[in-house]
């Protein structure tokens, strides 16, 4: 009988919208937080990924941190926007533990380069399709911090300058000038023709 009951209670809820659930997170419903945290958990995970350069191992534990932080901030706010809230905790968690760990953080070149063949094997259904892949995989790891992190937004969640903005607590004239910069960076870096001529839009 409770078994029914939980099946469609967590039915009902994945109908609801992100800022609906985090009411109810508000409520102590414990099952709509867990609905938000797989609705978001792998893209979240992948992006932090990203910011940490490739290392699983510490990308899954600032995922938890981004994640219990979310929930004590629902459980005492309202939320306007749940998705970008949730990848400026990440946003803000993995460059504090960049910080935190200045000294020990390196780039793990082999697992970027297991991830890029493994990508390389997928066949390319366009030229943005691939240009995406080889930034991820490949040049994105030669950037620096803000840079690789803004350009992953723009280019792999497809993320507008007004929402990045947003993300990283900045403004819409400054996210242009990074990606601007960023695209310069990879230039020097990129010596395949198809993606350089990608990069100059």
């Amino acid at each position: 009988m409770f078994g029914f009951w939980e099946d469609t209670h967590i039915s009902s809820l994945l109908k609801l919208s992100d800022e609906a659930l985090s009411e109810r997170v508000k409520l102590w419903d414990n099952q709509a937080f867990e609905v938000l945290y797989d609705r978001y958990k792998d893209k979240i995970f992948s992006y932090i990924w990203n910011i940490l350069n490739y290392n699983t191992d510490d990308a899954s534990n600032v995922l938890s941190d981004v994640f219990i932080k979310i929930f004590e901030y629902c459980k005492i706010n309202q939320i306007q926007n749940f998705k970008t809230l949730l990848y400026r905790f990440a946003h803000n968690t993995s460059v504090d533990w960049i910080r935190t760990n200045k000294s020990w953080f390196h780039v793990d070149e082999q697992k970027a380069q297991l991830r890029e063949d493994n990508q390389d094997s997928i066949e390319k259904e366009n030229l943005n399709t691939e240009f995406k892949q080889a930034i991820m995989m490949k040049y994105l790891s030669q950037l620096d911090e803000k840079f690789r992190n803004v350009l992953y937004l723009y280019y792999y969640e497809c993320k507008s300058y007004d929402e990045i903005a947003q993300i990283i607590t900045s403004n819409k004239n400054t996210v242009w000038t990074m990606i601007f910069n960023a695209k310069k960076e990879l230039k020097q870096k990129i010596k395949d023709q198809k993606m350089l001529k990608e990069l100059m839009i």
